[in-house]
């Protein structure tokens, strides 16, 4: 279900209401900031009382909410009891979690005033026409989530609040530092367990997991959307790739050469100069420099010792032979012609400079010898290149003489037309996964009228070196599948809820058993043992099972604590939680980790914030929470 919730977060208009809410444990529900004349209550936090109307008024927010986020969806878990009844434990705990929030913030002296949650509505860019706050924008975007400005108040106001308590722990005059350390001790936590596992393979052997026909044909017809076959092809295509058209062509030793007698311009190796300098970071360095080689220091010692450009250093100063277009204008405006002559200090980008001229060459023909194997790849490249392009030609000939077959396309070609199996544009075959194809197989224009067999396509051209032609060979539109074609999968999904449910339901038997103190008779009855300690944190890798292990509540006394979970393999599990360990940092990591906490997940800080506070709090349920 979060996962949609998420998914579904993800609209413009959501973000602008949802980006003010840090954690949903905090702030979902808004519904319980109204007010209601009612002094029954639900519960009773450190003696302030949760009034019943509020919470009412709270699931009912919430139900409208994931009304309108899972649609359809949320009507078929709605009508689950246990659904139901979860949703609204889970509002009163928010509930519980925002009034333990208030107390705390008032307990350390944060308060937000009306001045500043009115300052930061007005403030707020999603609220703003031209700059300016727009009182009509910002009604008309709240009417649209059924949230009155008294509640949208009340939601920036803990939102400014959660803002000053996360920088409360980051501050350095931090109002209760025992509570930074209480924040260490519950992330850093461990706890050891032991888990048994429900044997869910011996539960599906049973004639019981086993679904009726009947069940699964209900499931089917009260489900036939979700067993809806996308839109399928065959197809018969013909391509033609560039690349292994070389294959078979050659080149002979006569095209080479008169090839080489028509293009001798192109194999001409133009003038060359060689060039080495030293580069220096301060003027009066390399002047320096320049009169130790003006007395005979060798330069390519002198470069290694003293150039800062390390790539030429590294070479004695060489940088290569440069042709004229590619020497820098610092080094051609020196204007050196001899070789081994100096320049003076040259100032530029790199420092200052002294360039030292090595050699010249003069412009040259490159023999044959040399430029021979160039010559034939590029005389190979040019043959394929044409014969792509002639059967490119003959492919559109051939496909457009005959509209309704391949088979003159195949003719004037030389080529085979090959046939694929049946695909969606969701797994398109490897040979033909281009978007230019996916786009005319599924575009509509190749098919025929009332399943009649379409027309072949035009040329496809794909990558620049790939062409297709092609035809619709047959057709399946998006249709609904067949009892016959997913009862197979209806029953191996049937069957694993029935078995998840017999795990569910012998799990919660045994743990009846386990705090009854009579485990050891019930698990040796059910086969079931527990396995050797395990160490599980926050961090744990299977979070599902963390998730499970950090709600149970702290053993006492030495007794373990019992509870049932999944595991990231939904496999059902008891868990035995013997011991737990405050996590603990030493002064240096404390010191690092208050610095930090501001840019830490604000949802794990306070996740472990409001641990603390209910650990530490008298929590009533009243029984008008059921």
């Amino acid at each position: 279900m979060m996962d949609n919730l998420r998914a579904a977060s993800n609209s413009v208009v959501l973000k602008v209401i949802l980006a003010l809410i840090i954690l949903s444990f905090v702030l979902t529900g808004v519904g319980s900031y109204l007010g209601s004349g009612s002094n029954s209550s639900v519960a009773e936090v450190n003696g302030q009382e949760i009034d019943r109307a509020k919470f009412e008024n709270a699931v009912i927010d919430e139900r409208n909410r994931l009304q309108q986020q899972l649609g359809e969806q949320f009507s078929q878990l709605a009508g689950n009891e246990s659904y139901v009844k979860q949703m609204r434990q889970q509002v009163l705990n928010r509930m519980i979690n925002d009034t333990l929030l208030d107390q705390y913030a008032a307990k350390i002296g944060l308060a937000i005033g009306d001045d500043q949650v009115k300052l930061n509505i007005q403030n707020s860019e999603e609220f703003a026409t031209n700059g300016k706050f727009d009182n009509g924008k910002y009604r008309d975007l709240l009417n649209r989530f059924r949230i009155a400005p008294e509640q949208y108040a009340e939601m920036v106001r803990k939102q400014l609040l959660t803002q000053q308590l996360l920088a409360a722990f980051a501050g350095s005059n931090f109002a209760l530092p025992t509570e930074a350390q209480s924040v260490i001790a519950l992330i850093h936590q461990q706890r050891d367990v032991r888990l048994a596992n429900i044997d869910m393979k011996a539960l599906a052997d049973k004639k019981e997991a086993m679904p009726s026909e009947q069940q699964v044909k209900e499931f089917y017809e009260q489900n036939k959307n979700r067993f809806t076959a996308p839109e399928s092809v065959k197809v018969s295509y013909i391509e033609v790739d560039a690349a292994s058209l070389a294959d078979g062509l050659k080149v002979s030793d006569q095209e080479i050469a008169d090839f080489y007698q028509k293009n001798k311009p192109m194999y001409v190796q133009k003038a060359r100069t060689s060039y080495s300098i030293i580069v220096l970071a301060k003027e009066s360095e390399a002047k320096d420099a320049l009169e130790q080689l003006k007395n005979g220091t060798d330069f390519v010692t002198l470069a290694k010792e003293k150039s800062i450009e390390k790539d030429s250093a590294a070479k004695g100063g060489d940088i290569g032979w440069l042709e004229a277009t590619a020497v820098p204008d610092e080094i051609a405006n020196a204007k050196l012609t001899e070789k081994g002559q100096l320049s003076g200090v040259i100032h530029s980008d790199m420092g200052y400079l002294i360039v030292r001229l090595n050699d010249t060459q003069a412009a040259k023909e490159k023999p044959l010898d040399e430029v021979k194997n160039e010559i034939a790849q590029n005389l190979l490249q040019d043959k394929s290149y044409q014969k792509y392009e002639d059967l490119q030609t003959k492919l559109i000939d051939g496909a457009g003489s005959n509209n309704l077959s391949l088979a003159d396309a195949e003719k004037q070609s030389g080529l085979k037309a090959l046939e694929s199996d049946w695909f969606t544009r969701d797994n398109m075959p490897k040979a033909l996964s281009y978007p230019e194809v996916a786009q005319a197989v599924f575009g509509g224009e190749l098919f025929g009228v009332k399943g009649a067999p379409g027309s072949n396509s035009e040329l496809i051209t794909v990558e620049g070196d790939r062409a297709f032609v092609l035809r619709i060979a047959d057709h399946r539109p998006e249709a609904i599948k067949s009892f016959e074609q997913v009862s197979g999968d209806i029953t191996a999904l049937l069957k694993r809820q029935n078995v998840m449910k017999m795990a569910q339901a012998q799990a919660d038997q045994l743990l009846v058993e386990l705090k009854a103190g009579k485990g050891d008779e019930a698990l040796k009855a059910a086969n079931v043992k527990f396995g050797d300690k395990q160490v599980i944190t926050r961090l744990s890798e299977d979070t599902q099972l963390a998730d499970s292990v950090f709600a149970l509540a702290l053993p006492k006394e030495g007794q373990p604590v019992y509870g049932v979970s999944t595991d990231k393999n939904d496999a059902v599990v008891l868990v035995a939680l013997d011991a737990v360990h405050p996590g603990k940092l030493d002064a240096d990591q404390t010191k690092a980790f208050n610095a930090s906490l501001v840019q830490q997940d604000s949802g794990v800080i306070l996740d472990a914030l409001v641990g603390n506070l209910r650990e530490q709090a008298k929590i009533k349920i009243g029984e008008l929470a059921q």
